[in-house]
């Protein structure tokens, strides 16, 4: 989640007020700064609703999620990037004496995470509303704390060189529809992880932990004559162990309404990115923008080409034609006319046995003739952004 928290650390402001009368919220930032988030949520819940105070909320409910799920990976000690999944992905401070890991470790943060996305649309006004963040306040309390230190900084953690100068970003009553469709993304990727269920996959790779620690503390004897191949063990053993739960999880039966529910997030995630759009478009001032319209300059300095909207509406649009099985993923070896129907896979999922889907045996359960995406969306958002074309699909959303 390396990158998602830097297109997220390009999200939140100064101040300082203990208990701040919101209207353009500029104290929410300070308050972070000075007393973390989990003091900062709750100082804003005992506030009365108002637009200000709601969009605020639902920041720092967000901001809080991947708090949580942080603290949740240092206390096992899983500060190594352990996939490239949200929140799975970016390095965390080391923590010197970490407790066990249980096997539902990955389901239990999966199900808190989706708990939390939903807790932060709940909290997202429809009415105008501003919240005023300065990144250089933002940290998250991996270590639980409560004292920031430098590797806590959402910058530091977001492994990104923050630009030179201000870094104070006006969040307006657009980006709150960046932020639901960002907290519908999350809550996708959730949804699909616990239809696979990894707790199986990870109670094995804890049992061939066990038995490793009974076989190493044990003395050698006389049968140990071959050479130890413990470095090479200690080198490749982890990265060989998330590659096994990564596959073991996969090949396990999904389950069809987490696949449903996923398609729907996704589905949503698309709504919410057509009106920031249309939002966006419609304004006509220029202060401290998050993701500007064209006649507009982003707070941090980044640059958006002429038509960013458009195009990357016109990527999406593809996205959301193949989830309604309107339009099919081309695949390597079909032929011209011939796709996969990827709404008939969330609708009704199987297995996935990777060396079959690359092979397309899999794959033919869910083929069928009519319109594939094409690549003319892709090649004409490649062409806008060049080698950035990644980091910005990530700030988009």
């Amino acid at each position: 989640m390396r990158h998602l928290i830097a297109a997220l650390a390009l999200t939140v402001t100064p101040a300082l007020l203990a208990g701040p009368t919101l209207a353009d919220d500029t104290a929410t930032s300070g308050m972070i700064a000075d007393r973390g988030l989990t003091a900062t949520a709750q100082a804003l819940a005992d506030q009365p609703a108002s637009p200000d105070r709601d969009m605020a909320l639902s920041a720092v409910t967000f901001l809080g999620a991947v708090q949580s799920a942080y603290q949740a990976r240092w206390r096992i000690g899983a500060t190594e990037p352990l996939v490239p999944l949200p929140l799975l992905g970016a390095t965390l401070p080391a923590n010197s004496d970490p407790q066990p890991m249980s096997s539902d470790f990955v389901n239990v943060m999966m199900t808190d995470l989706s708990q939390a996305m939903q807790d932060s649309r709940d909290h997202l006004p429809k009415e105008e509303a501003a919240l005023v963040l300065d990144l250089d306040d933002l940290w998250l309390d991996v270590d639980g704390d409560g004292q920031r230190s430098p590797a806590e900084d959402l910058g530091q953690l977001a492994g990104l060189p923050l630009p030179e100068g201000p870094r104070v970003i006006r969040f307006d009553r657009a980006d709150a529809e960046w932020l639901r469709a960002y907290t519908h993304l999350i809550q996708a990727v959730t949804k699909l992880v616990l239809a696979f269920d990894p707790e199986p996959a990870l109670a094995d790779r804890l049992a061939l932990q066990q038995k490793l620690d009974e076989q190493f503390a044990q003395p050698p004897g006389q049968m140990a004559r071959a050479p130890s191949m413990q470095m090479q063990a200690q080198a490749f053993g982890p990265i060989i162990d998330r590659i096994a739960v990564v596959l073991q999880t996969l090949r396990h039966q999904p389950t069809p309404a987490l696949t449903r529910d996923a398609r729907n997030h996704l589905r949503q995630m698309v709504v919410a990115n057509r009106e920031f759009w249309r939002l966006v478009a419609l304004e006509g001032d220029n202060d401290r923008e998050w993701i500007p319209n064209d006649g507009q300059q982003a707070a941090l300095g980044f640059d958006l080409p002429q038509g960013t909207g458009p195009q990357w509406m016109a990527l999406l649009d593809q996205m959301d034609q193949a989830l309604q099985g309107k339009m099919l993923i081309p695949f390597w070896r079909f032929a011209p006319g011939h796709g996969i129907d990827l709404s008939k896979w969330l609708q009704d999922p199987q297995p996935v046995e990777i060396a079959d889907w690359v092979q397309g045996t899999a794959a033919l359960p869910y083929a069928r003739p009519g319109l594939t995406v094409g690549g003319d969306s892709w090649d004409g958002f490649v062409q806008m952004f060049g080698g950035r074309a990644g980091l910005y699909m990530l700030l988009l959303n």
